[in-house]
Order: C-alpha cells, then structure tokens, then sequence
C-alpha cells in the first residue's frame, strides 16, 4: 500500500509499506479522506520524528476486525481517534489511556492515516470512534476530530450567554469554537486574527466583531469595547508567545484563558499575573467526543465543510503540506489516498 512518510523537515514522499496488521483489540480502516491538522504541521515545519507516517483527522471504512471488538462489521463507516495506554497505571485502570504518561497517540508513535490503510488498536465505538450517518461525506466526517477539540475546550470553558467571548487566532480550530459559541448562545463574540479571509470565515461562523491584528491595538480596543473590564473568556488558538500574554492582558479579572493551541517554543511568563488577577488558567488537551462531534454535524446544528478549503490525491502530499503551511487561503487542507 502507499504511505506518506516524513523524512526531516519539509522532506515527506509517497512510499510502499507492507499492509497493516489488525490487532485483536482493533481494526483495519480503509483511509477515504485525512486532513493535515497544526500538529502535523509543527512536524512538518521542524522535523524530529523522521519515519513517521502523519495524519489523525481521518474517515474510512472498515476493512478488517480483531477477535476481541464488537459493535462493527466490515464495510462500517467509521471515524476514529487511536491512544494507547500502558494498560497498568491508575488511568488505563480507569479506562482513560488518553492520560496515560506513557501514551501513544494515532500520527505519532503510531503510523497514522496518511495512508491507503490504518490500523487502529483499541478501537471501540464511543468516546474515541464513531460510527458515520449514511447522509454524511467522508470530508466532512475527517473534520470530526478537530470540531471534538472544539467542543471539548468549550465544554470545559463553559461560557455564559451573556459573556464577551474572544478568541484568539481562527483557523480550523479556533473557526470551530466561534461556531459552536454561536450554536452554544453566546452573543459577544470577538476574535483576533491577521488573515484576513479568515476573518471573514470568523464573520460568517457567527462572530459580532472582527479585529485584524495588523492594523489594531487589541489589547486597547478590548479595554474599550469592554469598559475597561476584559473579556469573560479568552480562547487562545494561535500558540504564541505574545498571544499568550495578550489573553492575560484581555481577560477580566476573575475571567478565563483556556489555552487550546500546542506551543511550537517555550515561553516566559510570570505567574503572579495569574495570582493577582484571579485568572483562571485552563488547559486543553487530549480529549475527544466523536461521537458527539458527529451527532452536531448530522443534526446540522454546526457546518464546517465550507472549512475545507483545498483538496489533494495522496500522491500530492507534499505540495498539500506547502499550501496548508504557507497559502493564506488555507483552513483544512485535506489528502484523499
């Protein structure tokens, strides 16, 4: 079968590899679409995992089934994340292998969807996989795992109607929480963001005001529009250092900042920030709900297939990476093995 393998940075090529084995507790997905998220990016961008097969936001359908699964037959149309626990600690105890310090994710330790096959180990309809409505495209069935991290962070950050919202940076996930914000009812969204199409992605998913960061001072303009109070939650998708410190410069006291963008470097920062203005710092991370993510878009409560912004054969990996890396039109760009 054929595979994208990276190599270094910017080095990634279309190679054979031998079929994927199915494990007993897992299956064997025939990949119909994948789409590159940030994470594959950052990897892309700096290298450090030479042989590695990318790719986690995938659809397909199911090929091959291990002994011990249940609840799926070939030919099911399936989404899925894979994380494998060491199988011993309190969380895998606790069925929770996502926490597991010794975890394996899907993309990373194990080869992912960038590829004609993927197997995935421990599968099981529920939290982590879900099956996929007739009506439903493949496409937009690969964007499930991104809107999960979406719903999750909002879940977790649990704004009120009555909240000034801000999110910081929109692209894929940051356009997925202006969307579920609006879906959600919050009515004050605000979001920040240097490209200006997606701005106006920003603006059509449901946000009330759009502040291009190349023109506008937004610390000054929220302390403005605000009064002088600060927003009552602050999503941070850009990943920044100086977004990192702008968000605690924006929130109100006794306010929000859920951090839901991986750092490509380490930051300074001084927690007496955090101290003195009460702010309630939250961390977002490693936590999926396919199956709900699935049940909003089948219910048609939340449209992101007009994200999907460009589409490549799997052949075309590489210049499918360059256009989600450097193309300012980029949202999802998604490979079709």
């Amino acid at each position: 079968m054929k595979v994208a393998i990276l190599h270094s940075a910017h080095n990634i090529s279309i190679e054979d590899a031998p079929y994927p084995r199915v494990e007993k507790d897992g299956v064997v997905i025939k990949v119909k679409a994948c789409g590159i998220c940030g994470s594959d990016l950052h990897i892309y961008r700096h290298g450090g995992t030479e042989g590695t097969v990318l790719g986690h936001e995938f659809s397909g359908d199911i090929v091959e089934i291990g002994a011990n699964v249940t609840g799926v037959t070939i030919g099911n149309r399936v989404t899925a994340m894979s994380g494998v626990g060491c199988g011993k600690c309190y969380w895998c105890r606790q069925d929770q292998p996502i926490r597991c310090r010794n975890l394996k994710l899907l993309g990373y330790q194990i080869p992912g969807a960038f590829a004609q096959y993927v197997s995935i180990p421990g599968f099981k309809i529920g939290q982590y996989a879900a099956l996929l409505p007739d009506n439903m495209t493949y496409q937009e069935a690969a964007l499930a795992e991104p809107l999960s991290v979406a719903l999750y962070a909002v879940m977790k950050a649990n704004p009120r109607p009555e909240d000034t919202a801000v999110v910081i940076g929109v692209g894929m996930i940051g356009l997925c929480i202006v969307k579920l914000l609006k879906t959600f009812g919050v009515n004050r969204i605000i979001v920040s963001e240097p490209k200006i199409k997606r701005l106006n992605l920003a603006r059509e998913s449901g946000a009330e005001v759009m502040l291009d960061t190349t023109t506008v001072n937004v610390v000054a303009k929220l302390a403005e529009m605000t009064r002088g109070k600060g927003a009552d939650v602050v999503f941070e998708c850009a990943g920044l250092s100086t977004t990192y410190h702008q968000a605690l410069e924006i929130v109100s006291r006794g306010g929000k900042v859920e951090l839901v963008a991986l750092y490509e470097q380490p930051i300074t920062w001084d927690p007496s920030t955090i101290v003195m203005n009460d702010i309630n710092l939250i961390g977002c991370g490693l936590r999926w709900d396919l199956p709900g993510a699935i049940n909003l878009l089948q219910r048609k409560e939340i449209n992101i297939q007009s994200l999907i912004t460009h589409e490549y054969p799997l052949e075309k990996v590489k210049e499918a990476f360059d256009t989600q890396l450097m193309s300012d039109d980029a949202i999802k760009v998604m490979l079709i093995p």
